[in-house]
């Protein structure tokens, strides 16, 4: 019961911050139903922004007080505004009933997700520690910006505002950590869900209420984004479909939906490496708090907002609104900006192609809005992507954009992707996209169109390009993308709402494309990661689009039938995913665990979560602790290395050190520090005499000592980190140096600092 009612009351304070800022939302964007779903996606991080952005650049603190504060403030402000601004009192009607009409289902879909989440709560596997410990950082931090629980003594150094969100929500409701996670989790997933809904609706309904188009809109958007997953899952059911339904999540249909498309070739040799194909459907599934799922309901609440620029009657004010969101979007997932930026061009050229001046004028202003919003994000953030200097040529590393560019951007110089792995991959949103195309060509007027020799004659030119490079994408994405930018620019008859969502497929195909060529250097050297985040993203984009054109471009009965069957098929075949995945994820939906993403650790290492939970209730918010150093991904049965500080929240020396090597590798200074930090914590447990622990604690300013399970038999065969633990020698040397033990249980002592010493 006592998570159902703090369940209530997020979805309650999730509800009343956008509500807070749905006046000025919808003011800014002139539209009840675009503003509403824009409130609904991104009301949490408005309404987080300004103590954020002021928490970051001054020195206001980040406590409950001041998020009430600034929650009150925005609310009184937005509200007193529309009320002085003689806002039609059938105007205030109308936005508090789209909200309420918008806020059901959300509350529905939040229900559903968070009963899900109950059957498969624990915070295990992938990247959930490091996404708890960051949670948990945000959720105690009383000043921002948010320290590293990695990396004692300096703040995280990647996108991390959608964490400051949730834990700011936390911190406010006073909801642990584990349990916030999995609450975040929901809130998401409705969000998203719901403003893609109402985005789609609104487009392909043109406005009307309850109009039919937009009713099924809403439902293929819910379908296409959420609803249905790839076709690897239906490929596998075809070639071993009694293998395919008896193996487990990870070896089965859910895991390996997100490794389709697989590199190889490599001129330097070396195995195989396969990317990420994640879809929104299986990351609801897997559960990963991670930017990429923190940014998705503000990447709707974008495409809304630049739906309300383009189609509204105030695009100067539509323009504010999209900068803004953008900024959001920039924070919270950075990796979205640049194909954010793409589909915002065409979005303008769609309404303002002709008029050039006003349309660089008006991107100019969203632009510098969204670098004003991030610009506390940009001071702090040390890029972590790109060769180093000294790796390059010194004639071209000299040269500005030049060098800049090759650092930074890596060409393909191995096997492209499969037409096979692309079909798997995309063959969902692909199918229905190119009945989009194909439908809206039959637009373009006849004076117009090319003739039927030289169409042929472009489509063969581009078979044979694509063959001769081994470069299906160049078919699969480059020639619809092409056509749609053909009906984009010269079919006029179409409307401005669907070369809309024409611009927007347009634009992620063009993406997709290029990825096959090009890919952001980062610590892995491959384009694994820049195939996840674009990916993930032109996901998003066509879910929303795909289904606004398909009722916004007229067609013959003929043709409309073609093309409900082909998406059918197309659907039919991602459906497949979700609910055999969900299963296997859930063993079968067999017990309903509840919202606590840490019971597992209570039940299996119950001193390890009795001792942390003591010192997040007990340790100051600044305090620094010592526990063993981690590899990343690492744990010793269900013991997650680092737990000390995913749990508390409260900063260690060191802890996963891949990813803190990802994050801190644009700076040599930070990288010999991390490597020093790590080398100086191993000989604490191995070697730890009096006079080099002394020094190391006071050095570091270290509160507590943590001597635990890991600490004792070290981290396993799996991470070399810490091999040879003497803790008997340490809690010797530390009782000489006069720390004592401020917490025992079982195998587990911690150890506090003798001036600054707790209550047992």
């Amino acid at each position: 019961m006592q998570e159902f009612w703090l369940a209530l009351a997020w979805e309650a304070a999730w509800l009343a911050c956008g509500v807070a800022v749905l006046p000025i939302v919808r003011w800014l964007a002139g539209n009840d139903r675009l503003g509403g779903a824009i409130s609904l996606a991104a009301g949490p991080a408005l309404v987080v922004l300004p103590v954020w952005w002021l928490g970051t650049t001054t020195s206001l603190s980040f406590t409950r007080l001041v998020l009430v504060i600034g929650f009150l403030v925005i609310t009184v402000a937005g509200w007193s505004l529309a009320w002085l601004g003689r806002v039609p009192r059938a105007t205030i009607v109308s936005i508090l009933r789209t909200s309420a009409i918008l806020g059901i289902p959300h509350a529905v879909l939040f229900a559903g997700y968070t009963l899900f989440r109950g059957f498969a709560p624990e915070i295990r596997y992938t990247e959930k520690p490091m996404e708890l410990a960051f949670l948990s950082a945000a959720t105690v931090a009383e000043r921002l910006p948010v320290g590293d629980p990695w990396f004692a003594g300096y703040p995280i150094n990647y996108y991390v505002y959608g964490y400051v969100e949730m834990g700011a929500l936390a911190k406010t409701l006073g909801v642990a950590p584990e349990v916030a996670f999995n609450l975040a989790l929901a809130s998401l997933f409705a969000s998203a869900v719901v403003a893609a809904g109402a985005v789609a609706a609104e487009l392909a309904g043109i406005g009307r209420s309850g109009s039919r188009a937009g009713l099924r809109a809403a439902g293929l958007a819910t379908l296409f984004l959420v609803g249905a997953g790839n076709w690897e899952t239906a490929w596998r059911l075809v070639r071993d479909p009694q293998g395919t339904l008896a193996a487990s999540w990870w070896t089965g249909p859910g895991w390996n939906a997100s490794r389709v498309i697989v590199d190889s070739g490599f001129p330097w040799g070396g195995e195989p490496r396969p990317t990420i194909n994640e879809f929104p459907a299986f990351s609801f599934v897997l559960a990963d708090l991670h930017p990429h799922l923190l940014g998705l309901p503000l990447l709707v609440a974008y495409v809304a907002s630049l739906a309300s620029t383009v189609l509204g009657t105030a695009p100067l004010r539509g323009t504010i609104l999209t900068g803004i969101v953008l900024g959001c979007v920039w924070i919270t997932n950075t990796w979205s900006v640049p194909l954010a930026v793409v589909v915002a061009a065409l979005a303008f050229a769609c309404r303002w192609g002709t008029d050039v001046r006003r349309s660089i004028g008006l991107g100019i202003v969203g632009l510098a809005l969204a670098m004003l919003v991030a610009l506390p994000f940009q001071r702090l953030y040390v890029p972590s992507y790109g060769l180093a200097t000294s790796e390059l040529p010194p004639a071209i590393a000299r040269l500005p954009m030049l060098g800049w560019l090759v650092r930074t951007v890596g060409v393909v110089v191995w096997e492209r992707s499969s037409f096979g792995e692309l079909v798997r991959a995309w063959g969902t949103l692909l199918l229905p996209g190119f009945v989009v195309v194909a439908r809206a060509i039959g637009m373009v007027p006849e004076s117009h169109r090319p003739r039927a020799g030289y169409v042929f004659g472009f489509v063969g030119f581009v078979v044979v390009l694509a063959l001769a490079s081994r470069t299906p994408a160049i078919l699969i994405f480059g020639l619809p993308a092409i056509a749609a930018l053909v009906v984009f620019a010269l079919g006029d008859r179409t409307g401005l709402v669907p070369r809309f969502a024409l611009g927007l497929l347009a634009a992620t195909w063009l993406a997709l494309l290029g990825i096959e060529f090009f890919f952001l250097r980062d610590a892995f050297g491959d384009r694994m990661n820049t195939v996840f985040k674009v990916g993930f993203d032109a996901w998003v984009y066509q879910a929303i689009a795909i289904p606004v054109a398909m009722l916004t471009v007229p067609a013959g009965q003929a043709r409309r039938w073609i093309a409900v069957s082909l998406v059918t098929i197309a659907l039919g075949l991602g459906l497949l995913y979700t609910p055999l995945s969900a299963w296997k994820w859930t063993d079968g939906f067999r017990e309903f665990r509840g919202l606590d993403g840490l019971r597992y650790l209570a039940r299996t290492f119950p001193d390890e979560y009795l001792a942390s939970t003591w010192l997040r209730a007990q340790a100051p918010a600044d305090a620094v602790l010592v526990e063993a150093p981690g590899c990343s991904y690492g744990a010793l049965d269900a013991l997650p290395f680092n737990r000390v500080s995913i749990v508390t929240g409260r900063a260690t020396l060191v802890g996963w050190d891949g990813h803190e090597y990802q994050w801190r590798r644009g700076s040599p200074e930070q990288l010999s520090e991390l490597e020093s930090r790590r080398r100086q914590v191993e000989r604490l447990y191995e070697e730890p005499d009096a006079a080099f622990v002394a020094d190391l604690l006071d050095r570091y300013g270290v509160h507590y000592v943590y001597i635990g399970t890991l600490e004792r038999t070290g981290l396993g065969s799996s991470c070399r980190s810490l091999e040879r633990p003497n803790a008997e020698r340490l809690a010797a040397t530390l009782r000489t140096l006069g720390w004592e033990p401020v917490f025992e249980r079982g195998q587990v002592a911690v150890y506090g600092r003798p001036d600054d010493r707790q209550v047992r």
